[in-house]
């Protein structure tokens, strides 16, 4: 009788091993229950997965039998609206402008302190400059 290698021998058993802990192998790596079981009342929303959540949070889909169309009736009169409100204010000759308020961004390095105190590296946030109107016919002082 024809004997295996020790080679072919632990690779069989090797290939064994690993087709029996395939289910124990996925335990350890995600300790948590994977049986979803929704306990929440009709009303108190949809009870799904959280990576089903996630992608219908993300990508919602249209309502059966409606088709998503970028604007229709009063949508679009408000928007119509809109738009020509914010045309007539960029053709006027001057519009009051906010600046916004000038900040500067500091960092602070690690420093050792009064009695041996250790502070590590953070952000400090200084206002220069107040914001102000531009672009006015108001003289602020």
């Amino acid at each position: 009788m024809n004997r295996l290698s020790p080679s072919v021998r632990y690779s069989f058993l090797l290939f064994f091993f690993l087709l029996t802990a395939c289910g124990p192998l996925q335990e350890t790596v995600n300790p948590y229950n994977e049986n979803f079981k929704c306990r929440a009342r009709d009303d108190a929303g949809e009870c799904i997965d959280t990576p089903t959540a996630y992608k219908k949070a993300r990508y919602p889909e249209p309502a059966s039998g409606e088709e998503v169309e970028p604007a229709t009736g009063i949508t679009r009169e408000i928007q119509d609206n809109r738009y020509r409100l914010v045309a007539g204010l960029l053709q006027e000759g001057k519009k009051p402008l906010l600046q916004p308020p000038k900040i500067l961004r500091v960092l602070l390095l690690p420093y050792k302190g009064e009695g041996d105190e250790l502070f590590m590296s953070r952000y400090v946030y200084v206002k220069i400059e107040d914001s102000k109107w531009i672009l006015t016919d108001l003289s602020e002082e």
